[in-house]
């Protein structure tokens, strides 16, 4: 049994989008350069990262293999491992250009790609006069979603389409830090927050696990 930390007793969490709705909201028709710029823009104004990784991978893509002059550029540039190619931090923005001069991307019927290029981090989440959040810091809870209380994740995918996921935990925020801590959020993200993906864990009476109860925003 994943027990709860009582220290933090309550988390207003965002999951993001369902797995049924791709996972990540969609940055439309933007360029590679812009998506990552995005991204970042949102990290700078809005997290202190506490870690960063990006790669290139190869996801199984129905009927459409990659294009072999591609793999071997990028095999060539950015070394497998795990099965993965990973870019470090100081390279990134030469990955960025070389999944540029790969474009268009071949796609399937369902318009998926069969190389793509992911960043991930894991953050701090500030206040919006640029302190840090208190009392965050990852439990051994874990929400059905996959999110941690106390911690955040983003990442971003950029393939034929562009995608950002999103998953945050906001230690004891309440209604009123809400009204201030989202537009603020919103002003900075590239995509629409779901006002139907909000959920407040709430430590239950026993001090053993959480509770949570849907916000409507």
């Amino acid at each position: 049994m994943i027990r709860a930390d009582p220290s933090l007793q309550s988390a207003v969490v965002y999951d993001g989008l369902p797995i049924s709705s791709g996972g990540a909201h969609g940055l439309g028709r933007t360029s590679v350069h812009d998506a990552f710029s995005a991204w970042q823009g949102f990290l700078d104004s809005c997290t202190v990262v506490d870690g960063t990784t990006y790669y290139f991978h190869l996801p199984h893509t129905p009927e459409l293999e990659p294009p072999r002059q591609a793999v071997r550029r990028i095999r060539k540039a950015f070394p497998a491992q795990d099965h993965r190619f990973l870019v470090p931090p100081d390279r990134i923005h030469e990955a960025l250009d070389l999944l540029r001069e790969l474009e268009p991307l071949p796609t399937n019927p369902w318009g998926m790609a069969p190389i793509w290029l992911t960043a991930n981090a894991d953050f701090t989440l500030k206040t919006p006069s640029g302190d840090i959040w208190p009392n965050q810091g990852a439990t051994t809870f874990e929400t059905p979603g996959g999110v941690r209380l106390g911690s955040s994740w983003t990442n971003l995918h950029i393939e034929a389409r562009r995608s950002m996921g999103l998953r945050l935990s906001i230690p004891e925020a309440t209604d009123n830090d809400l009204v201030t801590l989202i537009p603020w959020l919103q002003a900075h993200l590239p995509f629409r927050l779901s006002p139907k993906h909000w959920t407040r864990w709430t430590l239950t009476k026993t001090g053993h696990s959480y509770r949570g109860r849907r916000l409507t925003l």
